[in-house]
């Protein structure tokens, strides 16, 4: 059997944070500042909570331009979350279900990290792995472990030259849609991210693995009838590479321009992923500036400067 190279893009639709740590996974910054999220198993429900407080409030005080103050604030707070999270799910007087909650909050900050080297990047990606794959085994239909489990499968794939892995874009799709849950897409987890995991599937995995450019541009085109679509600029950014991959450049660069000049929306919690994500998308309207027409490098979203 002839050995393909399956590349997989799959981080590239959920959170531009991460997406930068791919990018720049040797680069290490400066040590965030300390805060502390208490893990305390007797009381559970309340360290829980906190944890979850404190990873809410990574959001907070976030504007355009980002600063390097805004990027260390960040930072801390989705590492103490992490930390705790890891705690929790080994609170082994909890019920397994009950655990699960702090399984998803590991998943989800366990992504959201920008200051890792490739090593601890590669070991949080295997942790959350094993641990939304525990989830799934207690809960079969936890949608949120299998948007999770599907994220970081696909990323520890990437790149392997393993040719059994032609199966898992198939399977990483069947995912994305159990984690849509029969939900329209683009309704999916209030701002769509399923939705923009299986779109991204289809736009940047090789056809014979499951692609399809057009498949991709119908999904994202119809989850733009969600009123929380604009709410998230990543769905703007797999709208606006979906356009250019199926071949209308310049509707892609107009697409990146109006995301530029509308700046961060006011309807989304999101502030910090849609700040880095407006930053990606002047980067693209810059490429594109320079020479209109031409492919600014979809394959990287325009994310290097």
């Amino acid at each position: 059997m002839r050995v393909v190279r399956v590349s997989f893009f799959l981080l590239l639709f959920l959170s531009p944070v991460a997406r930068r740590v791919v990018l720049a996974a040797d680069d290490l910054r400066t040590p965030s500042p300390a805060i502390k999220a208490v893990c305390e198993c007797a009381n559970f429900n309340a360290a829980l909570a906190e944890a979850q407080r404190i990873y809410a409030s990574r959001e907070d005080d976030v504007s355009m331009p980002l600063t390097p103050v805004m990027h260390d604030r960040y930072r801390a707070r989705v590492d103490a979350a992490y930390s705790a999270a890891g705690c929790l799910v080994h609170c082994t007087n909890v019920p397994e279900q009950t655990r699960n909650r702090a399984r998803v909050l590991l998943a989800e900050s366990g992504f959201k990290d920008a200051s890792l080297g490739a090593l601890e990047w590669r070991a949080r990606l295997n942790v959350v792995l094993a641990e939304t794959t525990r989830c799934l085994e207690v809960e079969p239909q936890n949608r949120a472990c299998h948007l999770w489990y599907a994220s970081s499968r696909g990323m520890l794939a990437k790149g392997s030259w393993n040719p059994l892995n032609l199966r898992l874009p198939s399977h990483l799709m069947d995912e994305f849609r159990l984690a849509r849950g029969g939900m329209p897409a683009g309704h999916d987890f209030g701002d769509g991210p399923a939705t923009r995991g299986e779109a991204a599937m289809f736009l940047r995995v090789p056809r014979f693995a499951g692609g399809d450019l057009a498949a991709g541009l119908a999904l994202i085109t119809e989850a733009r009838r969600a009123a929380s679509f604009d709410c998230r600029i990543a769905n703007r950014l797999i709208y606006a590479e979906a356009l250019g991959r199926n071949g209308d450049i310049p509707a892609a660069h107009a697409e990146y321009r109006a995301i530029v000049d509308r700046g961060l929306p006011d309807c989304s919690p999101q502030r910090y992923e849609n700040a880095v994500a407006v930053e990606q998308a002047a980067r693209c309207v810059a490429r594109l500036d320079a020479a209109p027409g031409v492919d600014p490098g979809w394959d990287e979203d325009c994310r290097r400067p």
